[in-house]
């Protein structure tokens, strides 16, 4: 992962700039990389731009990711971390034809009783979303696999191809082997619909863990990237306009929106009574309450400035009654602490991180406070702890 640190001018920063700094740190074509970037400028401090980049961050998904850093008394940058991949633009077209499953060389040969760890990646992640914690469950003794599977595709499908391609795997093997799913945001969702529905391979799960993932959906689902105000740093009613208008075309966000057929089929599933459930909660949002009531703010001006925008009021309902994915204590930035705990599960754990932090490695944080990184304690810890059980307590029988 590279990172950047783009000081802005004033307040600014222009997109040909981020395309130069891009350019010079991938060694890449800075003419190509600026044509996959908006026109004009950022304005740092404008709520416009706060809203988008998370709006950005969650289309890109852990492989590029923009935030506002201001050192005290100095101007505020822009921080860029993105994923030499994502911008090695001869494999933009290549897309993978089938499920994939990136494993350990040796994760179907030991017997030792231990179950294999399976990761499911969110929107627009990788397999490598899930290097870091791998290789904490492997230093654990844990053998892991991770899934990549195509876009555009519903998660009722990629469940169901997910489900097939693991069951071929493990039919393979002479050993009886138990699985744990471990699931960051869309793929938690991925790996819930595997786990409770009976009429998909499921009978090896004993564990499912979820990490950030909108179990209820997400307002996100329902608004567009947002690209017109991202280029422009600022709010105009013409903007806004195309902006809630544009209706999301991927099946997958079609699912993740709250009140989608897709989650009320799903949260209307028991868990199954030999299965451990757990949910991890992002509530660390990276926009801060001030930036928050700035945003709603504004939505309210246009709204009570424009018929239109009163026509269409329910679309963005979420940003004048509360957008809980943003606030501070109550989401992670994309995905509300509510949303994120699943249905009848009583190992709720909350973590002060956002949603992208929730999974990928803090390199943020001094040497002297690497103490480990705490959503992969937790997981290994629920992965040590899953076993069948037969209570009828969801997997909690020996909870603390």
């Amino acid at each position: 992962m590279i990172e950047l640190i783009i000081p802005a001018t004033n307040g600014r920063i222009g997109w040909k700039h981020v395309a130069a700094s891009l350019g010079q740190a991938l060694q890449l074509d800075e003419v190509s990389i600026e044509e996959m970037l908006p026109r004009g400028e950022i304005k740092l401090d404008s709520p416009a731009v706060s809203l988008s980049l998370l709006a950005i961050n969650l289309a890109a998904g852990n492989r590029l990711n923009f935030s506002v850093t201001c050192e005290v008394g100095q101007q505020p940058a822009l921080l860029i971390r993105c994923d030499p991949s994502l911008l090695r633009l001869e494999h933009h077209d290549a897309r993978g034809s089938n499920v994939m499953v990136h494993c350990d060389e040796d994760w179907l040969e030991s017997d030792d009783g231990r179950p294999v760890v399976l990761c499911l990646h969110g929107l627009n992640g990788t397999h490598e979303t899930f290097d870091g914690l791998r290789e904490e469950l492997r230093s654990h003794g844990y053998r892991t696999a991770a899934m990549s599977y195509e876009p555009q595709r519903s998660l009722a499908t990629l469940a169901r191809e997910v489900s097939k391609k693991i069951a071929t795997c493990l039919a393979s093997s002479p050993q009886k082997h138990e699985l744990v799913l471990v699931g960051h945001s869309m793929g938690g969702l991925i790996a819930r619909e595997w786990t409770n529905n009976a009429t998909l391979e499921n009978e090896a799960i004993t564990g499912l863990i979820t990490i950030g993932t909108p179990h209820q959906g997400s307002a996100w689902a329902t608004l567009p990237p947002l690209m017109n105000l991202f280029a422009k740093g600022e709010f105009g009613v013409a903007d806004v306009n195309d902006v809630i208008l544009h209706a999301p075309t991927s099946p997958e966000l079609r699912d993740i929106a709250p009140g989608s057929a897709f989650l009320e089929e799903l949260n209307a599933r028991d868990n199954r009574p030999t299965v451990r459930y757990t949910s991890v909660i992002g509530v660390g949002s990276p926009v801060n309450a001030t930036t928050v009531a700035r945003i709603q703010r504004t939505f309210r001006e246009l709204e009570s400035g424009d018929g239109f925008i009163r026509l269409i009021r329910p679309r963005i309902k979420p940003l004048l009654s509360g957008f809980d994915e943003l606030v501070h204590g109550r989401g992670d930035g994309i995905v509300a602490a509510e949303s994120a705990a699943m249905a009848s599960t009583s190992d709720l754990v909350r973590v002060d991180l956002s949603h992208f932090e929730l999974v990928r490695p803090l390199t943020w944080l001094p040497a002297s406070e690497k103490t480990g990184h705490p959503v992969w304690q937790i997981v290994v810890d629920r992965v040590t702890r899953c076993r069948p059980v037969f209570d009828g307590s969801n997997g909690l029988a020996d909870q603390e």
